[in-house]
C-alpha cells in the first residue's frame, strides 16, 4: 500500500509536461501570524534528469512578488541540511528576510526535492541508537549508522524510492529548469550551509545563468565532511574570548583534554530518571560522548555559552549534569534526502586522509563527522566523484559571508574558494555563529541588498553587537 501511495505521489513527466508550471494565489501566514499575498508554484521536474521521459517529482515553492518598479532576477532561497525547507525558513526565523529582499526582486521559498512539501514520502525515517550501557566510540557510532542505512535503504527501495535520485546535482538540474519555467534569463541565488554546496553545484553547471549568489555559511564542493583542525581552531577562539572576559586558570582546550583523558581511564556512570517513560537509567559516558557533545555545541555562540556550565559541572564531580544529553548522543534518524544526499557529495581521498591526520590529534578527535556514510553505504546512491567535488573555477559576483564562531562552517572554507572565484567578496562576521549569519546585525541585509542591487562591494570584517 505504501509504494502505491510513493508512487502515485512521483507522476509520470507526461503528465507533468501537460501540467507545467502552476502558481495560484496564495495567503503566506508566519509562525507569528502576520500574512502577506503570495502565490504558491508547482513545478514538476524529472526524477533523473538524464531520463526526463521517466517519473516526475513535483516541487513546491512561494513566490513573494517583488515591490520594485524595475525587478532584478527572481531571488531562489536555498535551505540548509540537506534536508531543510526554504518555506519553512520563510514561514519561521526569516520571515522578515523575505519580504524585505522584494525590494530587489521577486524572492521564492523553495523546498528542494524531498523536503518539505517536495517530499513524496515524509513518513520514511529509520531510527538508529546505542545503548547508554555501551561505551561509544566512533567505530562504533559509525558501525551503527552503517546499519541502519544499509536496512533503510533496502526498505525505502521496495516502497518505490529512487534514492539514487536524491543528490546535488540533481537539485541543481531543478534549479535550472525552475529559471525557465519562470521565464527568466538569470537567477540569483541566496543559499545557507547545505544551501551554499546547491549554489555552488549550479554555478558549477550553469554559471552562465547566474546574476549574483549569496552564500552564507559556505559548505564547498568537498566540504560535506568537516575538519578537526577547524574545529581545534574555533576552540582557541573561544579560549580568547573566555580570557578576554576575566577568565583564568587553565584555558577551554586544557580543560577539555584532561577530562577526556579521565573518561579513557575510567567512563563515567550517569544515573537518571527518563522522564518520558520513568524508568531508571544507567549510562556510561565516553569520552567520544563528550567531544560529540562539545562539537554539537560548538555551532553557534548561544549553544556554546550553554555547554560551559556542564563543563564546570563535570569538573566539580556534578556527573547527572550530562542525564539530559543521553538522547541528542546515543538515538538519531535517518531520512531518504539527508542521507543521499550527503553520501552522493561523499569526500574526496585527498580530504579523507587530511581528516584522519587531523583527528588523531585533536581535542575532540573524530566527532566532527559522527556516523558520516559514503555512497557504498547506502544501496542505490552513486559517489558524485571529483568533477563534482574539484576547483570551480566561475566569473560571477560572488557574496560570502562567515561567522567567525561557526562550528559547522569554518570561514577558511570560503577562503578556499577564493582563487576559483574571480569577483567574489567576503563579509566576515566576529562574534557570529552558525545561526548568526543573517539576522545577528541590521547591516547584514543591507549588505545583501546592495550586493544584489549590482552595487560594489569590498572585503569587510563586521564586529557583531552585543556578547558572543
Amino acid at each position: 500500500m505504501r509504494a502505491v501511495l510513493l508512487l502515485a505521489l512521483i507522476l509520470p513527466l507526461s503528465l507533468a509536461q501537460a501540467q507545467g508550471l502552476q502558481l495560484q494565489p496564495h495567503t503566506f501566514q508566519a509562525r507569528d501570524g502576520r500574512t502577506v499575498q503570495a502565490e504558491l508554484g508547482t513545478l514538476t521536474v524529472p526524477l533523473r534528469h538524464a531520463h526526463p521521459e521517466g517519473p516526475g517529482l513535483p516541487l513546491r515553492f512561494v513566490r513573494f512578488k517583488s515591490t520594485s518598479a524595475s525587478p532584478g532576477a527572481p531571488i531562489v532561497y536555498l535551505a540548509g541540511g540537506p534536508g531543510g525547507s526554504g518555506i519553512d525558513a520563510a514561514r519561521y526565523g526569516r520571515f522578515d528576510l523575505f519580504l524585505a529582499l522584494r525590494e530587489v526582486a521577486d524572492v521564492i521559498a523553495l523546498d528542494q526535492r524531498g523536503t518539505g512539501e517536495s517530499n513524496p514520502h515524509p513518513e520514511l525515517k529509520q531510527s538508529w541508537s546505542i545503548p547508554l550501557d555501551q561505551r561509544m566510540d566512533e567505530a562504533l557510532l559509525t558501525s551503527t549508522v552503517k546499519k541502519a542505512a544499509a536496512e533503510a535503504s533496502r526498505t525505502w527501495t521496495a516502497a518505490g524510492v529512487d534514492l539514487g535520485a536524491f543528490t546535488t546535482v540533481e537539485n541543481a538540474d531543478d534549479l535550472e529548469m525552475l529559471r525557465k519555467a519562470l521565464g527568466a534569463p538569470k537567477l540569483n541565488l541566496w543559499g545557507i550551509s547545505y544551501g551554499t554546496h546547491l549554489g555552488l553545484a549550479y554555478v558549477r553547471r550553469h554559471a552562465e545563468r547566474v546574476d549574483h549568489i549569496i552564500l552564507a555559511g559556505i559548505e564547498g564542493p568537498d566540504d560535506t565532511w568537516k575538519r578537526p583542525a577547524h574545529a581545534e581552531a574555533l576552540l582557541g577562539r573561544w579560549e580568547a574570548v573566555l580570557r578576554a572576559e576575566g577568565e583564568r586558570g587553565p584555558g577551554l582546550k586544557a580543560r577539555l583534554a584532561k577530562l577526556v583523558k579521565s573518561l579513557r581511564s575510567k567512563p563515567l556512570t550517569v544515573v537518571f530518571t527518563d522522564e518520558e517513560k520513568g524508568d531508571r537509567r544507567t549510562w556510561k559516558v565516553s569520552p567520544f560522548d563528550l567531544q560529540c557533545l562539545a562539537f554539537e555545541s560548538l555551532r553557534d555562540p548561544a549553544t556554546f555559552r550553554r555547554f560551559l556550565p556542564l563543563l564546570t559541572a563535570l569538573e566539580s564531580g556534578n556527573h547527572e549534569a550530562m542525564a539530559p544529553f543521553a538522547g541528542r548522543l546515543r538515538e538519531g534518524l535517518l531520512r531518504p534526502m539527508s542521507l543521499a544526499m550527503d553520501a552522493a557529495s561523499g569526500v574526496s581521498p585527498a580530504r579523507r586522509a587530511l581528516i584522519e591526520r587531523e583527528a588523531a590529534k585533536a581535542v575532540l578527535g573524530g566527532s566532527v563527522n559522527p556516523g558520516a556514510l559514503l555512497a557504498e553505504d547506502v544501496a542505490g546512491v552513486s559517489d558524485l566523484g571529483e568533477s563534482f567535488r574539484g576547483p570551480l573555477k566561475a566569473d560571477v559576483p560572488v557574496l560570502l559571508i562567515s561567522g567567525t564562531l561557526d562550528g559547522r562552517t569554518s570561514p577558511d572554507n570560503a577562503e578556499a574558494l577564493r582563487p576559483g572565484l574571480s569577483r567574489a567578496v567576503h563579509l566576515v562576521l566576529e562574534g557570529a555563529g552558525h545561526d548568526g549569519l543573517f539576522q545577528s546585525d541590521p547591516r547584514i541585509l543591507e549588505r545583501m541588498k546592495s550586493f544584489l542591487k549590482g552595487e560594489a562591494l569590498r572585503d569587510e570584517r563586521m564586529e557583531i553587537k552585543g556578547k558572543p
